[in-house]
């Protein structure tokens, strides 16, 4: 079998494997629903004459602006946590499930090497999130435009529609690393545990002023989750930087199936 052979035939597996995964359906409904209600929801209460006290402070961001300019910030915001939080979830599904249950020995009598195995599952993931952050971006354009019209307001936020859906991706691709976790554990619930150390961390590290150059904080706050002074901090190396997460990771995850062991 051919390398390409060999990829196109995995491919098709985790694709499949992606399709009948119920975590994929649940992520994908969450992501795709809960974050369009979100993000026309939050700008809503913030905007309702009966906010107030705690809930009016928090909010105090999307209480005025451009409408729709609003959802897609506050999309994009959400989406850059979320799309990590989903595809953290389902690397460790895609690539704990078979290491922890044992069945992974099974791949040691196919014809389609390992590493390609796993080049494999991190295209699909790659391609899923993609697919997930378009269509909820889709989604939350659809809906402001909706309530722009029953308002009578004007929508005109297509230029947002970028940041967004770089948001959403930037913080998917960031998902990647948690898949040379759950190789490394071999354990979903270990996987899961680290991703949400690694949240934990990021607030630490923007409560200390570090969040600029840290990839798992970088997204959020260019989408403007810390505030506009310190959106304006993060620049095009900071977004590179965490941009890189994804390609490293799936260097680092090809290298470590290829010398895996069935032990």
């Amino acid at each position: 079998m051919t390398p390409a052979a060999a990829l196109r035939a995995a491919l098709a597996i985790e694709a499949l494997k992606l399709r009948r995964s119920a975590v994929a359906r649940i992520a994908s409904v969450l992501l795709v629903v809960l974050v369009p209600l979100a993000s026309v929801g939050m700008v809503a209460l913030a905007r309702s004459p009966q906010a107030g006290g705690p809930t009016a402070a928090k909010l105090a961001d999307y209480a005025t602006g451009d409408l729709a300019t609003t959802h897609l910030m506050v999309c994009a915001q959400v989406l850059s946590v979320a799309a990590l939080a989903a595809g953290g979830f389902f690397v460790a599904w895609s690539f704990g499930r078979e290491l922890e249950s044992g069945t992974a020995g099974a791949l040691f009598g196919l014809a389609v090497p390992r590493s390609t195995i796993a080049l494999a599952k991190c295209l699909v993931t790659l391609a899923w999130i993609a697919g997930c952050v378009v269509l909820t971006v889709a989604v939350t354009v659809a809906a402001s435009a909706v309530v722009a019209a029953v308002s009578g307001a004007p929508f005109a936020a297509w230029a947002d529609v970028r940041t967004a859906v770089v948001a959403g991706l930037l913080g998917g691709g960031l998902a990647l690393p948690f898949a040379w976790v759950a190789t490394v554990t071999r354990s979903q619930l270990g996987t899961v545990g680290g991703l949400v150390g690694v949240v934990a961390l990021t607030q630490m590290v923007v409560l200390l002023g570090g969040g600029s150059w840290f990839p798992y904080a970088a997204p959020s706050l260019w989408a403007g989750m810390g505030g506009a002074d310190a959106a304006a901090a993060i620049g095009l190396p900071n977004l590179l930087l965490a941009a890189a997460g994804a390609p490293l990771a799936i260097a680092a995850v090809v290298d470590a199936w290829r010398r895996l062991t069935n032990v």
